[in-house]
């Protein structure tokens, strides 16, 4: 069983600017309760990213779009595609597009790809269906004084992984012990002794019955950032 994170390359960027498009306030005609539906270039490789996610909530539907088409014609394509009003901007190395549509909101990113041509992450999250789920229990444990910095979960046929990104003051150690005692609850235990990196930094793998975990510690400017995946099988 692999894990389903780090997830792939370019979405970090997408997530990141998801939040501008639920903060840009735009708003377009949609049908209620019907996702949006993109027509994407001709000949071009749809890949869907999961069955259904969440970021901190909110409810996703992400595909990456593979093409020939540099990324100056993919955005032409897409522009056309959205209509407007739209968000049209550049951010991290990536054109980013924007757009509201009722309760749905849509950020594609675009970048080219190293061996020529170009991807687009469309991601498309209801927000208002996230809003219930805002203040939904995390069921772990976290370290006292922690912040949660995002909560991303991923259902892909029978397997459902989820990815907290948390940071606090405490030191690495602390965090791990903590950390894997609220896993142990959970029937996952360390899968041999954790990896220290060259900087400050700890990895420590889990396994159980119910699936497996993975710990990352980074450490730096007396805060420790803490990225904890899950992985679970759906009964």
């Amino acid at each position: 069983m692999k894990f389903a994170f780090p997830i792939p390359a370019g979405l970090n960027v997408t997530l990141r600017t998801l939040a501008f498009s639920l903060l840009s306030g735009l708003s377009a005609t949609s049908v209620a309760g019907a996702w949006p539906v993109l027509e994407h270039p001709q000949h071009a490789r749809i890949e869907p990213i999961g069955d259904q996610l969440r970021l901190n909530g909110t409810p996703m539907r992400i595909s990456r779009v593979l093409t020939a088409l540099p990324v100056s014609a993919l955005a032409t394509h897409y522009r056309k595609v959205l209509g407007k009003p739209l968000a049209d901007a550049e951010a991290g190395g990536a054109q980013v597009l924007a757009q509201g549509r009722g309760d749905f909101f849509i950020t594609i990113t675009i970048q080219p790809q190293p061996e020529g041509g170009s991807e687009a992450l469309v991601a498309v999250a209801d927000s208002q269906a996230g809003h219930p789920a805002l203040a939904r229990p995390i069921g772990l444990a976290l370290p006292a004084n922690s912040t949660l910095i995002s909560d991303l979960e991923s259902i892909d046929g029978e397997t459902a992984s989820r990815q907290l990104v948390i940071a606090n003051a405490h030191g690495l150690r602390t965090n791990l012990d903590h950390l894997s005692d609220s896993l142990a609850q959970r029937g996952l235990h360390p899968d041999g002794p954790p990896l220290a990196g060259r900087e400050a930094s700890l990895v420590q793998a889990f396994r159980g019955a119910s699936g497996e975990a993975r710990i990352v510690l980074v450490r730096r400017e007396a805060t420790t950032h803490a990225v904890l995946t899950l992985l679970s099988r759906r009964p």
